[in-house]
């Protein structure tokens, strides 16, 4: 008889082997290591518990098609309903399949339903008769110790990535009110240099008002001026933003690119051309830091 710490032991090798390769595909995809997990272990639990659901309901299918279908529909169920539970509480989406054909809301797609049914097929016929096999060699003090220093683990993990996530709606609201104001500034700012700049070109002479070159080059130093201190301000105001936000903010974005907010959505990503701007200065040793005084 199978015992509550094997199951979750078989959760918990799941999620790590979950995570092995959603790291791995996607350090693949951008060309740098990523800790794919939304926990800051080595593990991915949505894996762990769709591989435990597809155990405990399907294991006993040996039909390879009908177990295909049957973990395709079964996984992207977890799938679904996780993404639907994790946005609800940090009004944010960790993926998005919209752009994917055959999605349904952006939470699944077909891609992934076939991916999913193939690992179940293996989970059922190949990989869990050798897992079964390794862990049914443990005796019942060395399961539980395992499974206690797991447990503490996870659950310590699990506090402080969520403790560290639920402020970030907060944060981002409070700075999407902050570009408004800096985008009303700008404005008040373009107006004010279009009025000097026409009165500047009212006290020219009626000789130097023929040389409209002369004005147009005026204008133009006008708004280059105005660029470059746009630009600056820019830099500053997301560098402002970087620093109010923790590790497990900032990891979250760098390891999620499809990771976006239900709202204010559009300062995160100025954040992320901010940073990635910041990362190809100092790629090209050019970088200077934005003064945030």
């Amino acid at each position: 008889m199978k015992t509550i710490e094997t199951w979750f032991l078989w959760l918990m090798i799941y999620s790590v082997i979950g995570w092995v390769y959603e790291s791995t595909i996607c350090s693949i995809g951008q060309r740098k290591l990523i800790n794919r997990g939304f926990l800051n272990g080595p593990y991915c639990p949505i894996y762990g518990t769709g591989a435990v659901l597809v155990l405990l309901v399907l294991g006993r299918i040996q039909n390879p098609v009908l177990l295909f279908f049957a973990g395709a529909v079964l996984t992207c169920s977890v799938e679904y309903l996780t993404s639907w539970l994790m946005e609800k509480l940090f009004h944010a989406r960790w993926w998005d399949y919209s752009k994917r054909k055959c999605n349904i809301g952006g939470r699944v797609c077909l891609i992934g339903a076939v991916v999913f049914g193939a690992f179940s097929v293996v989970l059922i016929l190949v990989l869990h008769p050798f897992i079964k096999s390794l862990t049914d060699r443990l005796t019942d003090p060395a399961l539980n110790i395992i499974c206690a220093m797991l447990f503490v683990g996870i659950v310590s993990d699990l506090i402080v990535t969520v403790k560290g996530l639920l402020g970030t709606h907060a944060v981002f609201a409070e700075y999407a009110v902050l570009l408004q104001q800096k985008r009303r500034e700008l404005s008040e700012k373009l107006r004010l240099g279009a009025e000097e700049g026409r009165e500047r070109i009212r006290e020219l002479s009626a000789e130097e008002r023929m040389k409209l070159h002369e004005a147009a080059e005026l204008g133009a130093e006008e708004r280059e001026k105005i660029r470059r201190t746009t630009e600056e301000e820019r830099e500053r105001f997301y560098a402002k933003l970087q620093m109010r936000l923790n590790a497990q903010q900032r990891r979250t974005i760098n390891s999620f690119p499809q990771w976006k907010l239900t709202r204010n959505n559009e300062v995160l990503d100025g954040l992320r051309e901010a940073m990635e701007k910041a990362r190809k200065r100092r790629s090209s040793g050019k970088d200077e830091p934005a003064k945030t005084h």
